[in-house]
C-alpha cells in the first residue's frame, strides 16, 4: 500500500466491485485502457480478479473512500519472447468523473517511486495519440516519446490507429573507467 497527498494505492478487495463496474463501463475509459467495457457484476468481478493477479493497484480518493481507477506496472515480453528484465510497463485507467483533475499524474509518480525502489531501470507506456490527457500524464512523470507505430483499433479491427510510445529511465547505468 502507498498513499498520495489524495489517494491510497492498495490492492483490489472484494468490495470494490460497485467502483470497479462504474468506472470500467464507461467506453472512453475502456477504449483508452485498451480493455472491452464492463456491463455486470460478473464482468466486474472477473475483471477485478485479473487486476488482482497481475498485481494491478486500486486507487482510492481519500476523502470518498471511493475506488476511482487503477494502475500498474506489467511485464514486457519481447519480440523474441522473452522477458524483458530490467524494464515494466505502465497501463492505468480512470473514472471520467475524476479526469482533468491530476489524480493519475499524483498515481503514476508514486509508481515510479515504487520501482525506483525495486531497481527497475525503466518504465515504458503506450498510448493512442489520440488520448492527448494520458500523454500528459506521461510528459508531467519524465516519460520522454520514442516513436509511433499504427495498430488495429480493438473496438474496430479493420480501422488502423495510431500508437504513441513513451519511455522513462529510473536507475541510470553507472559508466565505467
Amino acid at each position: 500500500m502507498m498513499e498520495t497527498r489524495r489517494l491510497i494505492l492498495r490492492q483490489f478487495q472484494k468490495k470494490d466491485w460497485q467502483d470497479v463496474l462504474e468506472y470500467g463501463s464507461q467506453e472512453q475509459v475502456a477504449k483508452r485502457a485498451n480493455f472491452t467495457p464492463l456491463r455486470t457484476k460478473r464482468d466486474a468481478f472477473s475483471f477485478e480478479r485479473v487486476l488482482f493477479r497481475d498485481g494491478v493497484l486500486a486507487l482510492e480518493e481519500k476523502s470518498s473512500a471511493k475506488v476511482i481507477g487503477n494502475i500498474g506496472a506489467f511485464e514486457i515480453i519481447k519480440a523474441d519472447g522473452l522477458v524483458e528484465k530490467n524494464g515494466r510497463e505502465v497501463g492505468y485507467a480512470l473514472n471520467q468523473d475524476f479526469w482533468g483533475q491530476g489524480f493519475m499524474t499524483e498515481a503514476l509518480a508514486a509508481l515510479c517511486k515504487l520501482e525506483r525502489s525495486k531497481k527497475t531501470s525503466f518504465l515504458q507506456a503506450r498510448v493512442y495519440a489520440d488520448n492527448l490527457a494520458s500523454q500528459k500524464v506521461l510528459q508531467k512523470n519524465g516519460f520522454k516519446f520514442q516513436g509511433d507505430r499504427e495498430v488495429f483499433d480493438v473496438f474496430q479491427s479493420n480501422k488502423k490507429i495510431l500508437e504513441l510510445f513513451y519511455v522513462k529511465m529510473l536507475v541510470q547505468k553507472e559508466e565505467r573507467f
